[in-house]
């Protein structure tokens, strides 16, 4: 591995996060106590700042808004080290999640409105490929419009790293998945994109349909992942969980650091799976007790 500290790009979402996470049983359509917090999220930027967290000099570009978020956002930036300098901001507001927790820490519900994705287009992606080709590795999200992934795959040097962000997204990904070093989606999201069943189907399906390494995240059940024709299982840290929405990020973040590392296919998964267990040991989608796993020295 090289030890040399590696420059990553993220490009991807950054939203506004609304998130409750119920005292007990949740019943539909009726009220259950417990906590409401409002944070920065979305896949780029949780990606984006754990990268930072696991000692990578990070880049993130996206498009923003100024809004009442502008500030926290900036802000943000400068604590966890991660350059916005290549972002476009824009009038109006921020991308919004909304999710509920079960008392389990698990997502039961969630809404999104992520209309500024729209906006990273291939005009803004070409103002950015000089500074994402700079880097030694760059990860892109699927809230990333079709057309945009498509045209980044085409022109990315660096390896590519992609992670699914949802069964409605997913399929923006089919255009440049023979361009992938790494994919990492969940269950739903690797059947979707393959019309398989079961986590080595998918594997299998997604190796020839060109990923070169694929990470499927089984949620509590660790990864599932392949390479060449080899596929093996990495099983969860054992952890007391909190809050599970930011552990796909995080294992994301570690396989993008490893990949710009120069590590192993399977050290990358490794600390992918530990980073996912500090995680969802700890309130909200970002923990900075990552910056414990950090690979460079």
């Amino acid at each position: 591995m090289d030890r040399e500290k590696r420059k990553v790009a993220v490009i991807g979402a950054l939203n506004v996060d609304i998130a409750g996470r119920a005292d007990g049983t949740l019943i539909r359509g009726d009220s259950t106590m417990g906590q409401v917090r409002f944070a920065l999220g979305g896949v780029g930027w949780n990606v984006a700042r754990n990268c930072a967290l696991l000692g990578a000099e990070t880049a993130f570009f996206s498009v923003l808004g100024r809004d009442e978020q502008e500030s926290a956002i900036r802000a943000e930036s400068e604590r966890y080290c991660v350059d916005i300098s290549g972002c476009r901001w824009t009038d109006g507001p921020n991308n919004r999640y909304l999710y509920i927790c079960d008392e389990h820490g698990d997502v039961a519900a969630a809404v999104n409105d992520m209309q500024l994705c729209r906006r990273i287009d291939a005009s803004y992606a070409g103002a950015c490929l000089a500074a994402l080709n700079g880097c030694d590795a760059v990860m892109v999200d699927a809230n990333l419009p079709r057309a945009t992934l498509a045209w980044l795959g085409e022109r990315l040097t660096p390896p590519l790293v992609a992670d699914g962000v949802s069964v409605a997204k997913c399929a923006r990904l089919l255009p440049i998945l023979p361009r992938l070093r790494i994919l990492k989606a969940n269950l739903l999201e690797a059947e979707t994109l393959t019309g398989q069943t079961g986590p080595e189907a998918c594997i299998r399906a997604l190796r020839q349909m060109g990923v070169e390494q694929v990470v499927v995240s089984m949620g509590p059940d660790g990864v599932v992942c392949g390479e060449g024709d080899e596929i093996f299982v990495r099983r969860s840290v054992h952890t007391d969980v909190v809050d599970a929405t930011g552990a796909g990020d995080s294992v994301t973040a570690a396989l993008t650091v490893g990949v710009a590392a120069g590590m192993r296919f399977a050290e990358c998964v490794a600390l992918g799976v530990t980073a996912a267990g500090i995680t969802v040991a700890h309130a909200g989608s970002v923990t900075t007790e990552l910056a414990v796993l950090r690979p460079y020295g």
